[in-house]
């Protein structure tokens, strides 16, 4: 990477650090630069500990950086927590009474009174920082215009213009050169959170009915459910709690929408007795579990990777899922998409697995890799739909692939019958032995048909070597970028990034593991979930696992250290 700039603000809740990040993304890309920004906040409204970190690139950035080259401290009591992270040659500022380099006395408060309200101490800090990276000003108008009315607008442009010219007078001159960004030409980009990547592509996939109970870091998706969705069709509804929003959507999807919910994990163990009804009525639904740490309410606002484990294994009885874990927010689009698809293609619920790094995340895509794919309907229809010698439709027909003919009510001449209990080829409840058996092995066969389908790994480095980094979810891009870095220094690692956990891809992964020294995960849990998984479905070894587990996510710089220890 060419430019390769790393801006860290911090500051208590409400006093605008995501307003900063925002302005410094938005103009970092109409300068022609690509970011990549990610949010470390606490569960509180106002005050605690906030940040954000704006890395700037070239090139397509990935992955964040724990080392500041800029920091931006709103509120100066954090300055012992994030100062010394500032590397050599960066610089921050602050409003404090005295300050020698790398820290320097910015007047915000003082700046911003002057533009004409005492809140735009961030916009002011914002013009410090935009004169330091060479950005110009008027970039900085539009974002304004659309962001802001009345004379709103101009007391933000004063406060980033007075920032600025402090910054111009007071930053020395080596500090402005080096952090300067080149004038370059650029192209258009599409700003997107991972939640806002999802929640698109699920409406790209034929999406028309979304329910959910807030509860984050999931609820970023709901959101954009509700605001988008109703322009194409798209019904939302906040339930009362995640049971009501999974059974509203099991019944959505009975009448022939294809629905989705979105929660975390402590609201996905609510679902999981619907779930099992998902699976019994072979009703397709998409359900996505945005993880956080627990137990319990754990840290709300952290991420972890914790919960595979329990989507694996959620509900009661025997039935086939399938579990994806985009790994970006691209694969987020098209991931659900996918799930959409898929889940009524096989009549399964479908887990999208994210987590709250990736769903907080925000990055520049390029347009052309939000693909949207054709839509295709899996719903028989007409004359179509299979009848018995009697007339009768059977909704659990047995078949060799277990995939039954779904129809939805309103057609003529038909029932479609569907019940909680185990039941008939015509949905009637039944207990007979013979019958219970037969529903059994019609479930598993399909969940045989889906595993074929599936979606593989993807892989990138030697064909063979001293050692594969595999990972699953929002891990994708950081081990990606670690593997880079120890190619660099000569090591022959290669990544493996899983798309689809369940039904899990044994027979690729068994055949990667051993062309290499070692095998370790990257895991943002303590017990290794994945590895577990692994050494069950593949009977491969797995040397162990580098885990985090402190609410944070990796970056490559530390990972790589923790990998160098390794081999």
């Amino acid at each position: 990477m060419g430019i390769d700039v790393n801006i860290r603000v911090t500051g208590g809740a409400g006093q605008g650090v995501h307003t900063v990040s925002n302005l410094i993304m938005r103009m970092v890309a109409g300068a022609g630069y690509r970011f990549h920004v990610t949010q470390d906040y606490v569960s509180r409204i106002r005050g605690g500990r906030n940040s954000q970190g704006i890395r700037i690139g070239s090139e397509p950035v990935r992955a964040g950086r724990e080392e500041a080259d800029v920091l931006l401290a709103l509120n100066p009591d954090l300055l012992p927590d994030y100062l010394p992270a500032v590397g050599e040659g960066g610089f921050a500022l602050a409003d404090v009474p005295s300050a020698d380099p790398p820290l320097f006395r910015a007047p915000l408060k003082e700046m911003a009174v002057q533009a004409g309200s005492p809140i735009l101490a961030n916009v002011a800090g914002t013009g410090a920082i935009a004169c330091a990276l060479g950005i110009p000003l008027e970039i900085a108008d539009a974002v304004f215009a659309s962001d802001f009315k009345g004379d709103f607008v101009e007391k933000n442009r004063a406060a980033l213009r007075l920032g600025a010219d402090w910054a111009k007078e007071n930053l020395p001159e080596k500090i402005r050169e080096r952090f300067r960004l080149p004038a370059r030409s650029h192209s258009r980009p599409i700003i997107l959170s991972g939640n806002e990547a999802l929640a698109l592509g699920a409406i790209a996939g034929g999406c028309k009915f979304a329910a959910g109970y807030p509860m984050t870091p999931g609820t970023g998706i709901l959101s954009v459910l509700a605001n988008e969705g109703p322009s194409v069709g798209l019904v939302f509804e906040q339930a009362e709690d995640e049971i009501a929003a999974l059974t509203m959507a099991i019944g959505a999807s009975y009448t022939g929408a294809r629905t989705i919910v979105a929660t975390s994990g402590g609201g996905f163990a609510l679902m999981v007795e619907a779930l099992s009804l998902a699976g019994m009525m072979e009703t397709p639904v998409v359900i996505v579990v945005a993880m956080r740490p627990g137990p319990a309410t754990g840290m709300p606002t952290r991420t972890e990777q914790g919960d595979l484990e329990f989507v694996l294994s959620a509900g009661h009885g025997e039935f086939p899922r399938l579990v994806l874990a985009p790994g970006s927010p691209e694969e987020a689009f098209d991931l659900a998409q996918r799930a959409m698809d898929l889940a009524e293609e096989f009549q399964v619920p479908v887990i999208l697995l994210t987590d709250q790094y990736l769903a907080d995340t925000v990055v520049d895509i390029d347009p052309e890799n939000l693909v949207v794919r054709p839509l295709r309907r899996h719903i028989v229809r007409g004359d179509s739909i299979p009848r018995t010698r009697q007339g009768k439709y059977l909704r659990h027909a047995y078949t060799e692939s277990g995939i039954s003919p779904m129809a939805v009510p309103g057609e003529p001449g038909i029932t479609v019958v569907v019940d909680s209990d185990e039941h008939t080829e015509d949905g009637h409840l039944s207990e007979d032995h013979a019958t219970r058996i037969r529903m059994v092995e019609k479930r598993l066969r399909k969940g045989v048909t889906l595993a074929g389908k599936t979606i593989p790994p993807l892989f990138t480095g030697p064909p063979n070597g001293d050692l594969v980094l595999i990972g699953f979810g929002s891990t994708k891009e950081v081990i990606e970028e670690t593997r880079r870095i120890l190619a660099r220094e000569g090591r022959n690692v290669a990544a493996v990034h899983l798309r689809q956990v369940w039904p899990f891809p044994a027979e690729e992964i068994a055949g990667i593991v051993p062309r290499f020294g070692a095998a370790l995960t990257v895991e943002n849990n303590a017990r290794g979930q994945l590895a577990r998984v692994i050494r069950s479905e593949c009977g491969v070894r797995i040397d162990g696992t580098v885990s985090r587990y402190d609410g944070l996510p990796f970056t490559p710089a530390a990972l790589a250290r923790d990998v160098r220890r390794r081999i």
